[in-house]
């Protein structure tokens, strides 16, 4: 009987300690699933999923409510419960004062009454969560199997509960940390902004102190004046110098107002500055009512009176035109001397440049010597210009501090009989047939041509009489606008074939200036030299001072004839233009490529590109 008494006590405690062994399994087994999802980084959702897991499935735990600390108290998982029970309870009043594990039984008014225990989860002094159990056996004498898993459960939730929170704080760290950068980086951005905003305003200023520069000093002075950040002096054995001066400019300026009077000068002066800048003249200074410019420096030229000369005449037609259209009666004299001077810059805060010696006074002389709507030139300067151009010799005339010297008024530059007469015949059929709303492609334009193709001949060494037929081509490779608007060189071809024979040109010579007028079709396609010559002198205008307002002529021109289109997209066709454009001559990409280029900073800056 003892002997069976002592092994029922043995089988007693295998089963019992078997039975410790398995809880033990249980909860080692959860603790390492719990803490192999935390490793792994399992999200939150997760981490709960299998909590939940055990205490529903394995632990058999009927109803289950957590709250959190750090999700400011609410119940972040729960079962078994109705959500109107829940809501009823404050964590602040019910269960912050809980600091153990216990009972929940027996009370019933409070909103803890569906509960059974409740399990407090503590970090040092600092409550983390409340676990809140309730056994589904309604007995109130029942003892839940519950019991033995509470200290276990307890440690379970808070290892749960602070891992979410390091969880939850990593994602605030990284949250924090993304604003932060965001933060940096919109700095960043604002930095930069103000950087290139800043350094836009310093382009913009160094551009506009540089355009001054250029606008003062001839380029090559400006570059040396930015290099060195002084100039040096030169002789120059060979200039000429052209004075214009308007009579009785006190008199007629009195009945003028001021406004008036400055709006006046500027638009003549800035004609003058367009003319020089065509003829490859330096402007040196204005000073009141007179205008001053040089031909021949910086850069060395051959044809510096030629040139001069040129421009004289121009700028003459140019007053004698605006007399006829405005209600001041202008009337200007111009004086011309060729001969030795010195250039250089003076000035510190404001840079002049300027030239200096006898020949700049007798130049003076000139001028004062002279009459209104003649151009007035020395013996120096009617040698170097006589071949080139009919002269009226006036004698030996009194010169202020020079006494008598002999002076030549400029009548006309020689031209060939048959050129004079197809020139008036030209001009005369484009001032009748050509349309009215042709802004650009006028007889100005023709005019502009012919001037500077003669200009770019001389340079380029062609003769008097290749030079002549390129004349010829630039006075018909827009005369074809009187018929078509389209392929109007190919009419300019046509016509001249039908009207130069008429004026003694050989058939030879009509297949060279149709040649010519073809190698102006854009895009150009010049064959031979007479042919680059001209193609060029159609485009001067693109590296010139005035290429914005006669850009402009053009682009009111395209849209009176049906292309109707916006400033911008015009200006951003001309900078497509402008970069794929080439000049052929030499001559041509020396005066303008620089001014091409400037041009086409000008038309980026206005359509965003820059």
């Amino acid at each position: 009987m003892a002997k069976v008494l002592k092994e029922d006590i043995g089988n007693s405690k295998l089963t019992h300690l078997q039975a410790k062994l398995h809880i033990k399994e249980l909860q080692l087994s959860a603790l390492l699933d719990i803490t192999n999802s935390i490793n792994s980084h399992f999200s939150t959702y997760e981490l709960l999923e299998k909590y939940k897991s055990f205490l529903k499935e394995q632990l058999m735990i009927g109803k289950l409510a957590l709250y959190s600390l750090h999700e400011n108290w609410d119940c972040i998982l729960f079962y078994g419960f109705k959500k109107t029970d829940l809501n009823k309870i404050d964590v602040d009043k019910d269960l912050l004062h809980i600091k153990e594990i216990g009972s929940l039984n027996g009370i019933t008014k409070s909103a803890l009454a569906h509960f059974d225990i409740v399990i407090p989860v503590y970090q040092d002094e600092k409550p983390l969560a409340y676990l809140l159990l309730a056994d589904t056996n309604n007995d109130e004498l029942s003892v839940s199997p519950l019991i033995k898993h509470l200290n276990f459960l307890q440690l379970l939730t808070n290892i749960t509960v602070t891992a979410i929170e390091k969880e939850r704080m990593a994602e605030e760290l990284l949250r924090k940390e993304k604003e932060r950068r965001e933060l940096m980086e919109k700095q960043n951005e604002i930095l930069e902004g103000i950087v290139m905003e800043r350094t836009k305003e310093l382009r913009t200023e160094k551009d506009e102190s540089e355009r001054l520069l250029y606008n003062i000093l001839p380029e090559e002075l400006a570059e040396e004046l930015k290099r060195k950040g002084t100039t040096t002096p030169m002789r120059y054995e060979q200039a000429t110098v052209l004075f214009t001066d308007f009579k009785n400019f006190t008199i007629t300026s009195a009945n003028i107002s001021p406004k008036k009077l400055v709006n006046e000068l500027n638009e003549i002066f800035q004609a003058f500055d367009f003319i020089t800048e065509k003829y490859s003249i330096e402007k040196i200074k204005t000073i009141g009512d007179s205008y001053m410019a040089v031909c021949g420096l910086p850069k060395v030229s051959e044809f510096h009176a030629l040139q001069a000369v040129r421009a004289a005449l121009e700028m003459a037609n140019f007053i004698a035109k605006r007399k006829s259209n405005k209600n001041f009666n202008w009337e200007m004299r111009v004086g011309i001397h060729s001969g030795p001077l010195v250039a250089g810059v003076v000035g510190t805060k404001k840079f002049i440049y300027d030239v200096w010696g006898d020949t700049v006074n007798i130049a003076s002389r000139m001028e004062s010597s002279g009459f209104p709507g003649k151009v007035n030139v020395s013996e120096e300067t009617y040698l170097q210009i006589k071949k080139h151009f009919k002269c009226k010799y006036r004698g030996k005339k009194d010169a202020k501090g020079k006494g008598k010297m002999k002076m030549y008024f400029v009548e006309h530059e020689k031209e060939s009989q048959r050129y004079v007469k197809v020139k008036h015949f030209v001009f005369k059929k484009l001032k009748k047939e050509l349309p009215e709303n042709l802004f650009y492609h006028g007889s100005h334009h023709t005019k502009d041509v012919c001037d500077v193709a003669a200009g770019i001949a001389l340079k380029e060494n062609i003769d008097s009489k290749n030079t002549e037929l390129i004349k010829v081509a630039a006075l018909f490779h827009d005369l074809g606008f009187i018929k078509r608007y389209e392929e109007n060189e190919i009419a300019g071809t046509k016509l001249a074939r039908q009207f130069l024979p008429d004026f003694d040109y050989s058939k030879d010579e009509i297949k060279t200036i149709t040649g010519m007028i073809i190698a102006t079709h854009t895009p150009q396609r010049p064959k031979n030299k007479m042919e680059e010559i001209l193609a060029d002198a159609d485009l001067d205008y693109l590296g010139r001072a005035d290429f914005l307002p006669i850009a402009k002529s053009l682009f009111d021109e395209l849209n009176a004839f049906g292309k109707k289109m916006e400033i911008n997209d015009w200006n951003k066709m001309q900078v497509n233009f402008l970069k794929q454009h080439q000049y052929f001559t030499k001559t041509s990409q020396d005066l303008r490529n620089r001014g091409k280029q400037k041009q086409l900073e000008k038309l980026m800056a206005l359509t965003g590109q820059a």
